[in-house]
């Protein structure tokens, strides 16, 4: 959880500088005031924050959640019951199916993340390339490609690439399973 953080902090700083050096050339060549060129990518970074205190809601609800599980565990084990067995199994079972889905959920959307964050990089590297001889329609651009990336069909694609990776994983289970009992 804590190198999640470090993550988006070193990649916020990394941007922001970026960022900085993009609008102080634009300021330098007079296409774009300050003010403006903040107004422009605002929404931009505001959906990108969005998504960070998502990413970050969700480690520490899994943080939460899993306190809670040891917590519950804990006591099972400590109540004298004839099927504390069957209920250890029980909870055992449900724990490490809503742990994997959690794990899922969290990690899709760090990826969600570490695409959006390396467009935008790349699109701000592309501009600062130009230095002073950048222009407005270049920064425009810019944005409006990200603003597309960033809409519904990006998100069929994460959809997609989940799906692919359910598969994967499987299969590469199977497969284990079939490993597992050739050598037995």
């Amino acid at each position: 959880m804590i190198q999640a953080g470090n993550l988006l902090h070193s990649f916020q700083s990394e941007l922001d500088d970026m960022m900085n050096r993009l609008r102080i050339n634009l300021t330098n060549s007079q296409s774009l005031r300050r003010k403006d060129f903040d107004f422009m990518i605002r929404d931009i970074l505001d959906h990108h924050r969005k998504i960070e205190n998502e990413a970050i809601l969700s480690l520490s609800h899994f943080q939460e959640e899993e306190q809670g599980m040891i917590l519950s565990l804990r006591d099972l084990i400590t109540a004298e019951s004839h099927d504390s067995t069957h209920d250890i199994e029980a909870l055992l079972d449900d724990m490490l199916t809503r742990q994997k889905k959690r794990e899922n959920d969290i990690v899709r959307t760090l990826k969600q993340i570490q695409v959006e964050q390396e467009e935008l990089k790349t699109g701000l590297k592309k501009l600062l390339e130009k230095g002073e001889a950048v222009r407005i329609k270049d920064y425009k651009a810019m944005l409006k490609a990200i603003r597309t990336q960033q809409g519904e069909g990006n998100r069929n694609l994460f959809n997609l690439l989940d799906d692919f990776d359910l598969v994967r994983n499987r299969v590469n289970d199977q497969w284990q399973k079939i490993v597992s009992i050739n050598y037995q």
